[in-house]
């Protein structure tokens, strides 16, 4: 299952000779409205060796950050090029469009390869592993977060969100350097889509908590709460402005909210396995738990990956999923 937020890689239907490879998991799509998704053509590009797949597993947190760079560029341009292709639709300029194939596949291909080394990066370390046992969470996004991400910078969940742009607090004012890391955002970004991708499946714990947290900010929402908020929220869309007129937040808003937050929840358990997994001993209690004393408190999934982790941090031993 494919779950860093990628695009199907299709390729326009041909009307004469339809190409037919072998189709993989990584390949299969749901089929668009009057769209058929076609299967890749072999290209003449070599592949990646097994022994520098497994060689990847030994990537510096620099190397893999310029590759998880060069997974989404070639995701792009994939995209890009199945694009241009399908313009193209039934024009006779058949060299042409077979260049532009050409391209798609290679790019496609070079995807999928990247897509190799990366899970086998992620792998290789023990909260690599804790975070693809994570339902939804794919190999790019674990592996980007573990090279962007140093737990020895980070005393607390707090310097991870910011770090990563997701405190409110942290404005980028006109002039100034960027305060937070643009890599880490694109990455929070799409771990929040895959989070409402999965949100369907119960097996999706951090897919739950979106729908949740939605919910709640829904609910929020229709009794006015975000009224205060409605008046200062600034947005071009004609619809939006009648909606903010009424004392209420567009349901754009409240969504990338619920996936904010889904990602700051992520990111806050994320810490907390790095912390002990670095330092050996719990990592600090969070602000709201610790000082403001509030009683609900959403546990890390999975944390029996790592032995002795909930006695020390919850005091005594929970079950690990929330």
């Amino acid at each position: 299952m494919r779950t860093d937020h990628e695009t199907p890689k299709t390729t326009k239907a041909k009307s004469t000779k339809a190409i037919k490879t072998k189709t993989t998991k990584q390949d299969a799509v749901t089929p668009v409205k009057r769209v058929k998704a076609s299967k890749r053509a072999d290209t003449v590009i070599p592949r990646a060796s097994k022994e520098m797949i497994l060689e990847a597993a030994k990537l510096t947190n620099p190397e893999a950050r310029f590759l998880v760079s060069d997974y989404y560029a070639s995701q792009e341009m994939r995209k890009r090029m199945d694009m241009q292709d399908r313009h193209q639709g039934d024009s006779s300029m058949t060299e042409r469009i077979s260049a532009l194939e050409y391209m798609g596949n290679g790019f496609a291909l070079m995807e999928d390869e990247v897509h190799k080394m990366l899970k086998k990066y992620a792998e290789a370390s023990a909260v690599g592993r804790w975070m693809l046992s994570q339902y939804g969470v794919g190999p790019v996004i674990v592996a980007g977060m573990l090279c962007h991400l140093d737990i020895k910078q980070a005393p607390t969940a707090g310097h991870f969100w910011r770090f990563s742009g997701l405190d409110p607090t942290c404005k980028w004012e006109k002039g100034q350097k960027r305060p937070y890391n643009a890599a880490m955002k694109q990455l929070c970004f799409h771990f929040g889509e895959c989070a409402k991708r999965t949100s369907g499946s119960p097996l999706s714990f951090y897919g739950q908590f979106y729908k949740q947290r939605k919910q709640l900010l829904e609910q929020r929402n229709e009794a006015g709460h975000f009224a205060e908020r409605a008046k200062t929220f600034e947005c071009k869309s004609a619809d939006w402005k009648k909606i903010l007129q009424t004392g209420k937040l567009p349901a754009g808003n409240l969504d990338r909210q619920a996936c904010n937050q889904t990602a700051k929840m992520f990111l806050s358990h994320l810490h907390a396995i790095m912390y002990w997994d670095h330092y050996g001993k719990a990592p600090p209690r969070p602000f709201m738990i610790a000082i403001k004393g509030h009683a609900h408190e959403v546990k890390v999934p999975n944390a029996d990956m790592f032995p002795g982790f909930e006695e020390a941090y919850y005091g005594k031993k929970g079950n690990g999923k929330g």
